[in-house]
């Protein structure tokens, strides 16, 4: 049985220390030296192997120097390194959560997203991003450092061994003209592209199939080749992680179901081509 990994909040926590000793522009050495610890130890907190208590965050970002809302931040993820899941409701220009997603999704060897609302991430051209952003009625700094780290998700795609991609995506999103029929069209056209990848493959939902799974709301599910699986959820304003294996069975259990009775990828794509607008 593959061995858990840090739990998604104790990583996010991990990242957030060593970016604050980098913006401190301390050595690890340095920063060893002035708490008497070990830079073993301070590596094992910044890699996450370890997940620090809120007493050495707290010494940490005395020595950096770091307060207001990123220390709070960083605090409350100590405390709640432990729990079996993550739920992150702050209001911040790119949510913690994503930033821990995007790592994840470098990890990965399989991602599976099932989306009925809008498509997933990294599926989305920049103009259809952009559009959906707007829609949400997300700020414009925010906006555009969503749209940079969408931007930089997706090149995961382009790796030299990226990871398998499993979408199952539902006709009315395809139907649905975000940002208008010129917008959908190059966005349905980048659909038909990236199916043309031997690592992509999009699984449609049609009308004419009636219930299915994925009306029961979107998730990503990972899988690693070195840990076991985990599920993230998305909804406005707010990102739930699960990592234990009980909360996140029933996501594997409905990948399943929801291969059962979508379209399998010819005749997904057969579809897809069906629906480009003439413009």
């Amino acid at each position: 049985m593959p061995k858990p990994k840090p739990s998604p909040q104790a990583r996010a926590l991990a990242e957030g220390l060593r970016v604050a000793r980098k913006i401190s522009r301390l050595a690890m050495t340095e920063v060893a030296d002035k708490l008497d610890w070990s830079q073993s130890t301070l590596s094992r907190l910044e890699t996450g192997v370890r997940a620090a208590s809120t007493e050495e965050v707290s010494a940490l970002l005395a020595v950096y120097q770091i307060t207001g809302e990123q220390r709070e931040v960083l605090i409350e993820l100590a405390r709640d390194a432990d729990r079996p899941s993550w739920l992150e409701t702050r209001d911040a220009e790119v949510p913690c959560q994503v930033e821990t997603l995007a790592q994840y999704e470098l990890e990965a060897t399989k991602i599976v997203e099932s989306s009925t609302a809008l498509l997933p991430v990294l599926l989305q051209t920049p103009s259809y991003a952009r559009a959906a952003l707007s829609a949400a009625d997300v700020s414009t700094a925010a906006l555009e450092a969503r749209m940079d780290l969408r931007q930089d998700r997706q090149k995961v795609l382009d790796r030299k061994n990226p990871p398998r991609l499993v979408a199952f995506l539902d006709e009315g999103t395809l139907r649905r003209h975000v940002g208008g029929e010129r917008i959908m069209a190059n966005q349905l056209r980048y659909l038909l592209a990236l199916a043309q990848r031997p690592t992509v493959e999009l699984r449609v939902f049609p009308f004419d199939v009636g219930g299915h799974p994925g009306m029961c709301g979107g998730y990503a599910l990972l899988e690693f080749a070195d840990g076991r699986p985990l599920v993230r959820l998305e909804h406005r304003g707010a990102g739930v992680f699960l990592h234990q294996p009980d909360d996140v069975e029933p996501y594997e259990r409905a990948t399943v179901r929801s291969t059962a009775v979508a379209l399998d990828p010819g005749r997904s794509v057969s579809l897809i081509e069906s629906l480009v607008p003439l413009v």
